[in-house]
């Protein structure tokens, strides 16, 4: 049995925009320092494998569409091309420092599987890093206020995604599936996605920094995605 749909990666560029999932995730294991090994989940068309590339003396990953791993695979030691759930048994060659689930687990129906797998290559005191889109953010509440919940090539209502999260709802995934949550980071609204002007001087300075003190003040509703830090509560 496939536990995953069909996501063609291309539609998930890489999103140069301070405070996105992305530059959050890149900070977080740039923060780790050097000689790490890391499991990239769902690695695409290996954007971020190819930033930490040079910390890494292990990098291995899972991807799912052929095309997108053909593109990510040169920058792994281990790039497996198989349905997340399946691949996660590896065989891989030693445990994990780091794991990243970068939006991967709304995509997958039973996602407290994946995290079930995940905890035992994960070495004592790795660090999963899981960024889930927040479906209680205010343009879906909005949406809802006037009877619109329609799915999208991309963002919250992506129609590949499976599951929905708020931010309760994706710490108590990862609570209930045997990890202790250290951190949580609510990612800003890429407004700029939605209006290119927005993301172009002089409006990008201050609309950037306002997207990143709204979701900081009010996660719950400003957060576009919560990027969780946590380890294996055993």
């Amino acid at each position: 049995m496939r536990y995953t749909g069909e996501l063609p990666r291309s539609r998930y560029p890489w999103k140069e925009i301070p405070g996105s999932s992305h530059d959050v995730l890149l900070s977080r294991i740039n923060a780790l320092g050097e000689g790490l090994s890391v499991l990239d989940v769902g690695f695409g068309a290996g954007h971020l494998a190819r930033r930490i590339r040079a910390r890494c003396r292990y990098l291995a990953g899972i991807e799912l569409d052929p095309e997108a791993a053909r593109e990510g695979a040169s920058f792994f030691d281990d790039p497996l091309v198989e349905d997340v759930v399946a691949g996660l048994s590896g065989p891989w060659k030693e445990l994990f420092d780091v794991i990243v689930a970068g939006d991967i687990l709304e995509h997958l129906p039973e996602p407290g599987i994946a995290l079930t797998l995940i905890r035992p290559i994960l070495k004592p005191g790795g660090l999963l890093l899981v960024s889930l889109p927040n479906v209680a953010n205010v343009t879906v509440r909005l949406g809802l206020l006037f009877g619109r919940f329609t799915p999208s090539d991309r963002g919250i209502l992506d129609r590949t995604h499976l599951r929905f999260f708020t931010r309760r709802t994706g710490r108590e995934l990862l609570q209930k599936n045997g990890f202790q949550v250290l951190g949580e980071t609510p990612t800003a609204m890429p407004f700029e996605l939605a209006l290119p002007v927005l993301g172009r001087p002089p409006l990008a300075a201050p609309v950037r920094a306002a997207a990143r003190l709204l979701a900081v003040a009010w996660p719950a509703m400003f957060g576009y995605q919560i990027v969780y830090e946590a380890r294996s509560a055993s």
